[in-house]
């Protein structure tokens, strides 16, 4: 089923991709990639002024797919979902692996500023929710889950070659998980 999945995707996004952007124009994409992250970390143990800030770094893989309507041969909006699994390292104290995963959502608004018959260039941002789940794999089965905002600036340049084509996305993306709880009683009670 997942095979019949990919390839039916792969033939819609083919059939997409054959012309450039235009006025009532549906491009449908599918895809997966690799991001880094800069990870700013922050907790306050409650009932006390103490609080604890750490910089580090994620990486995660993902799958995506999105939708987009051409409002003009200029000016497009769409719909875009993605699933991250990010690169966890096993525990050097407990030997578990964690586990995590992330799933955003968001609406897309593109002005593609070059479009050819074989290349487009939309510049755009997305904005909408994030959702991030992770699994300590330990023996009390603790986890950290939350969600967010989403928003990403990105640059996709298309090109198109007969009714092939394929993208390069590089984005920014801002992620906000303000407020995280655990399925742990005694972390949702200190921190």
């Amino acid at each position: 089923m997942k095979k019949l999945f990919i390839l039916f995707v792969s033939i819609i996004s083919i059939q997409a991709f054959s012309q450039s952007f235009y006025k009532g124009a549906l491009v449908v994409n599918a895809g997966a990639g690799i991001d880094a992250y800069g990870v700013k970390y922050h907790y306050q143990l409650k009932n006390t002024n103490q609080t604890h800030d750490e910089t580090d770094g994620a990486a995660s893989y993902n799958f995506n797919i999105g939708v987009e309507y051409g409002f003009n041969k200029w000016f497009g909006v769409g719909l875009h979902g993605r699933y991250d699994t990010y690169f966890t390292s096993r525990d050097s104290t407990t030997h578990s692996t964690p586990k995590a995963n992330g799933i955003e959502a968001a609406i897309a608004v593109n002005a593609h500023v070059v479009h050819v018959r074989h290349f487009d260039l939309p510049i755009g941002i997305d904005l909408g929710y994030s959702h991030l789940n992770y699994q300590q794999n330990d023996i009390g089965n603790n986890q950290i889950y939350g969600n967010g905002t989403y928003f990403n600036l990105h640059i996709n340049p298309r090109f198109y070659i007969g009714k092939f084509g394929f993208n390069i996305n590089a984005a920014i993306p801002f992620i906000n998980y303000r407020d995280m709880t655990s399925n742990n009683s005694t972390y949702n009670q200190y921190v």
